[in-house]
């Protein structure tokens, strides 16, 4: 009975899909307004609730910053099979947190999303969750030093003059994981198992010179070492 109910379900489900399909086709017109031709439609178009990426995009052009970031990257994949460039992916990645969506399987519902692949600079479909979790395990240790040397020189060139003086402000900040993730570790004042990813500001004006991903006993040695 169970299997009978289903199927009968699922034609229910196909006869409604189809009249909706047939009801986006119709077009409800209007009085004109000054002049205006006025009508409704059901189709809704492509839709995106992250306009905010396009302010993103424009800061990002001005500055460069994921440019930067995705030189330091060395792309050892096979130029056959590359389909979405490091720029891309990194461009993709950035924006999909920015936005809410810090999770890699949202790539699969936002691979579409219109604004998104404007901001990437993308025609085609973004990357998938397998693409992009590939994408966030191949750098090693080596480039993420050199990812950190790029923030540094990033807030270099955003003096137009040496300063005087520089204040190092240093905050350690907890990222839960879930899961038996490499490298994870409890933190009792958090109450969690986290990353503790050290980021290091400066203390005037509050500009981000880098950003160091380590375990915590490295950070507190670090500190001691700065105070």
């Amino acid at each position: 009975m169970f299997y009978i109910v289903l199927a009968k379900t699922k034609n229910v489900n196909k006869i409604r899909e189809t009249a909706m399909r047939k009801n986006t086709n119709q077009t409800i017109l209007f009085k004109e307004i000054s002049g205006k031709k006025v009508e409704i439609d059901f189709n809704g178009g492509e839709v995106s609730s992250d306009a905010g990426l396009l302010f993103l995009r424009e800061t990002e052009s001005q500055i460069g910053i994921i440019n930067e970031v995705a030189n330091a990257i060395h792309d050892e994949r096979h130029p056959s099979y590359v389909k979405h460039e490091i720029v891309q992916l990194l461009t993709q990645r950035v924006f999909q947190i920015a936005s809410g969506y810090e999770d890699a399987n949202d790539s699969n519902d936002l691979k579409n999303d219109p604004i998104l692949k404007i901001s990437c600079e993308k025609d085609d479909p973004l990357a998938s969750q397998p693409t992009m979790c590939r994408f966030e395990n191949a750098p090693s240790r080596t480039t993420l030093y050199r990812i950190g040397e790029v923030l540094v020189d990033v807030f270099i060139d955003s003096y137009d003059s040496p300063p005087q003086s520089i204040v190092l402000d240093i905050d350690d900040t907890d990222d839960p994981t879930h899961g038996s993730q490499q490298l994870s570790l409890f933190n009792a004042y958090h109450d969690c198992y986290c990353y503790m990813p050290l980021h290091i500001y400066e203390g005037k004006n509050g500009k981000l010179i880098t950003t160091i991903l380590g375990l915590e006993k490295d950070h507190r040695a670090m500190k001691s070492f700065l105070s």
